[in-house]
């Protein structure tokens, strides 16, 4: 049996394989690539900033994240990992971005940041009745002062040293605010939004009964950590502006008060 084919010159033969071979492709493999985002995350949670539910991450930082790269149209794709782990992929190039703040890390590579998401601090923690800021370590001096067990205080830490500071160390972030509120203590040292985030699940409500300090001591910004796997400067300059943008709408106060 023979079979008739059309007679097809050279050109349409080659036009024909080409439009062909791009209709098997996904039309958005290269955009999506492109606009492809690796995040690592420590595996440790750090509420409310960091909280992990059913697989996924959420709380402030990761919510306001995810949104924001939403909006600039850009695709997250998250490795959860130990810190030393996370690191070595890091070093292998198989991660893009680390959600952290700069202070936090010690990597020497070229690194890029977007602005900050939000503010951490150490804030010094009183009975509202006792209510006053606390502007320097010699505020506290000969105070006894509740802190977390393994935490760092590098404003403090010279005070703890030398005994000017009276440092209780407790394992527990509840157990901190309740001897604050027990006055067991003079005062305690936590981040206000972690605070106010496991005073949530307390009786009575010592969100009413507390005051915290503010400014705090060593405030810094947990942001978007970049390395250099690619050119970064056209998300950083599409994430700052949005989220500028997206921190004067609802959504940004909705996030804050669902952690809070």
């Amino acid at each position: 049996m023979k079979f008739y084919y059309p007679e097809i010159n050279s050109c349409k033969w080659v036009f024909l394989i080409i439009s062909l071979a791009a209709g098997m492709l996904s039309p958005n493999t290269a955009f999506s690539d492109e606009r492809l985002i690796r995040l690592g995350i420590v595996e440790k949670e750090y509420p409310p900033y960091k909280v992990f539910k059913d697989g996924a991450m959420s709380g402030i930082v990761g919510d306001t994240f995810l949104a924001v790269s939403k909006i600039i149209n850009y695709k997250i794709d998250i490795t959860v990992l130990p810190r030393k782990r996370l690191h070595r992929q890091i070093k292998a190039g198989n991660i893009d971005a680390l959600a952290s703040a700069l202070e936090w890390e010690k990597e020497e590579k070229q690194l890029t940041w977007t602005e900050g998401i939000i503010q951490v601090s150490d804030n010094v923690v009183m009975r509202k009745d006792k209510a006053k800021n606390i502007l320097s370590s010699a505020d506290l001096k000969g105070k006894q002062v509740a802190l977390m067990e393994g935490y760092t205080y590098p404003s403090l830490e010279e005070s703890i040293k030398n005994g000017m500071v009276l440092a209780n160390r407790v394992s527990k972030l509840q157990n901190l605010l309740r001897m604050v509120d027990g006055k067991r203590v003079d005062y305690g040292v936590l981040d206000q939004n972690v605070a106010r985030w496991v005073m949530l699940g307390l009786t009575p409500n010592l969100a009413e009964r507390l005051y915290f300090s503010s400014p705090g001591f060593d405030e810094v910004e947990y942001r978007v950590i970049l390395y250099p796997t690619k050119d970064w400067t056209s998300f950083i300059q599409e994430f700052n502006k949005a989220l500028a943008k997206f921190k004067t709408t609802k959504a940004w106060g909705d996030i804050l008060n669902k952690y809070r």
